[in-house]
């Protein structure tokens, strides 16, 4: 009985030991493995953090490439800012000088144009007031900057030229006429601007355009002379269509007398 016992206790510990050295080879190949995986991950994490350094690097490189492009570029567009402001400031004087010169260019023209007046005021006494406004009002209008000297200009001429149209016109009108301090109502007959007769409506006055010796327009009165008075008279007759249409003789004043 003694020797059976003894034979298991040595069967036992012959399995207690063989089972911990298969353990322990157990965690030899663990700790092997775990090792080699620590390793592996160690590589790896250096690897990583060696392309994370390169990648770094090259990324300073280019970010220092980029900075120095633009410095560059910074440096070239300062010149170019600074040449700007001198070439504004060129433009600016320039634009000054000939603003300056356009503000007397339309000063000095506003008052020739204004000086105008004075060649309406004794030219044929046909809507001259009318003229005389016109050419104010252009004067007035450039001196303060509302219209362009180009405008001015254009407007004057077309004054001079409406009045050039006038005298390749002729007019009959009603109208009266103020001599000898009383008013007289009748018919005016203007011939383009050379000539102009009045008629009273009871054909007792009749009164021709002459000029004065201060070659100043008068109304001349001929309702003594009969000759003359036929004369208008007919011709004023014809430009009505009273009559049938014929050449007729008006007056017009010369220098040495009158037709």
């Amino acid at each position: 009985m003694k020797k059976l016992f003894f034979i298991c206790i040595i069967v036992v510990s012959y399995a207690m030991g063989q089972e911990t050295v298969e353990s322990v080879r157990r965690q030899i190949k663990a700790v092997e493995a775990e090792t080699a995986r620590e390793v592996n991950l160690h590589n790896e994490e250096k690897k990583r953090h060696s392309d994370f350094i390169e990648v770094g690097r090259k990324k300073v490189v280019a970010l220092n490439s980029q900075n120095q492009s633009l410095k560059m570029e910074m440096d070239s567009m300062k010149v170019e800012l600074s040449r700007l402001k001198e070439a504004r400031q060129k433009a600016l004087s320039t634009s000054k000088y000939y603003e300056n010169k356009k503000a007397k260019y339309q000063e000095s023209l506003a008052l020739v144009i204004d000086s105008l007046q004075y060649l309406f005021v004794i030219d044929f006494p046909y809507k001259n007031d009318e003229a005389i406004t016109s050419v104010s009002e252009i004067a007035s209008q450039l001196k303060k900057g509302h219209i362009s000297t180009a405008d001015a200009i254009a407007r004057t001429v077309e004054v001079f030229l409406e009045r050039i149209r006038m005298g390749y016109t002729t007019e009959v009108w009603k109208g009266s006429l103020a001599v000898d301090s009383r008013t007289i109502h009748g018919t005016y007959m203007r011939y383009g601007a050379v000539a102009s007769i009045f008629v009273s409506l009871d054909g007792q006055d009749v009164f021709w355009l002459s000029r004065s010796s201060e070659n100043t327009y008068v109304w001349k009165n001929v309702s003594e002379d009969i000759e003359m008075r036929s004369i208008i008279k007919e011709a004023l007759k014809v430009a009505e269509g009273k009559t049938a249409p014929k050449i007729v003789p008006i007056p017009v004043y010369l220098k040495k007398g009158a037709l």
